[in-house]
């Protein structure tokens, strides 16, 4: 055994090393197993309910992944036959609308506010503008180290071009033989531990799947929602505000807030009475959510207070960045739970 544990552990500080060392060439396949992931429940229905005589001789998966592909490649071509053209269309109107908006919010800023203001005792104000001056700052610094690393990453190297060319073959490769992967990788694991390390995946997957189908579903119907709000309500630049709001979901609790600065901003540029309208549209988008959107979609898969879930995002994004408050909820609520099921496991009834 003692020896079994040094092979282990030299595989493993091995395999770390090589991760560590070509990580911006596995950044792809990162991302083609995050797809696998999102699509394994899709092609393993298919494959189910496939014909009889298909799945008798082994065509049953091959061709649910195909359908899946065409699926997506439909789903991607009309994406990018107008949404990408419009959104960056608008992008590229606001940056040239950029300076008028800037010279707008000044004097809005240096005339309007001011009187607004005074009427609130100064110690209020002070305390609310440097509490609104750390999260302002705490939020750039993080999205500006996350990005910074992100392209970094990206340019560094002509094997992250070289994986995304070929993502698409070994993904094929890796939905077809997902069970026989499977099957493998617990063939590995020592069979006194074996039940424990099924367990502990049936946890992982349960908080992952749930949480990561249900964000992407949330930042869909809150972009097309936002979308449509802001076209009635007559705001610019629409498609890219609510696709900003729906991106923005992505960040947990804190994500519906800074969604709707944007827009509230670009209205009070162009009238003030437009910002309140947009600000109650996005009020009563966001009750829609956590009424009805989050409890069916979303469920409770991370179990957090949302006062717990502001403190891990707001340590995560201090951490690491942008990829902290991203990912931060759903490990931490990982953690919480195999933590659980080992302490509970090492007790006297086991």
């Amino acid at each position: 055994q003692r020896s079994r544990a040094i092979l282990v552990s030299v595989l493993l500080i091995a395999i770390i090393a090589v991760v560590a060392a070509a990580w911006t060439a596995l950044l792809p396949f990162l991302l083609g197993l995050m797809l696998a992931y999102i699509l394994l429940p899709v092609v393993n229905f298919i494959d189910q309910h496939a014909p009889r005589f298909m799945r008798r001789r082994g065509w049953s998966r091959p061709a649910a992944i195909i359908v899946v592909y065409l699926a997506g490649i439909g789903l991607a071509a009309g994406v990018l036959s107008y949404f990408v053209p419009e959104v960056s269309k608008q992008a590229k109107v606001f940056v040239e609308a950029a300076p008028g908006y800037l010279e707008k919010a000044q004097s809005l800023f240096a005339y309007d506010l001011p009187d607004l203001l005074e009427r609130i005792p100064p110690e209020i104000q002070d305390t609310v503008n440097l509490n609104i001056q750390k999260a302002v700052g705490t939020l750039l610094d993080a999205a500006q180290r996350g990005l910074l690393v992100t392209v970094r990453t990206v340019s560094q190297t002509v094997s992250f071009v070289l994986g995304m060319v070929i993502i698409p073959f070994w993904l094929f490769y890796v939905l077809n033989g997902e069970a026989r992967a499977r099957k493998a990788f617990y063939g590995l694991v020592p069979e006194p531990a074996r039940e424990d390390v099924r367990c502990i995946g049936i946890i992982v997957d349960g908080l992952l799947s749930s949480y990561l189908r249900g964000q992407l579903m949330l930042c869909l119907l809150v972009g097309v929602m936002a979308t449509i709000a802001l076209l009635v309500l007559g705001v610019d630049l629409a498609l890219l505000l609510g696709t900003l709001a729906g991106v923005f979901e992505l960040i947990p609790i804190l994500g519906p807030y800074l969604g709707a600065v944007p827009p509230v901003l670009l209205a009070l540029v162009k009238r003030p009475m437009l910002a309140v309208w947009v600000a109650v549209a996005f009020t009563a988008i966001q009750q829609i959510e956590n009424t009805f959107l989050v409890p069916h979609i979303a469920g409770n898969s991370v179990r957090f207070h949302p006062a717990v879930v502001m403190v891990i995002v707001v340590v995560a994004s201090e951490v690491a960045g942008l990829w902290g408050m991203l990912l931060a909820v759903p490990v931490a609520a990982m953690i919480r739970d195999v933590y659980r099921y080992l302490y509970l496991r090492t007790t006297e009834r086991g």
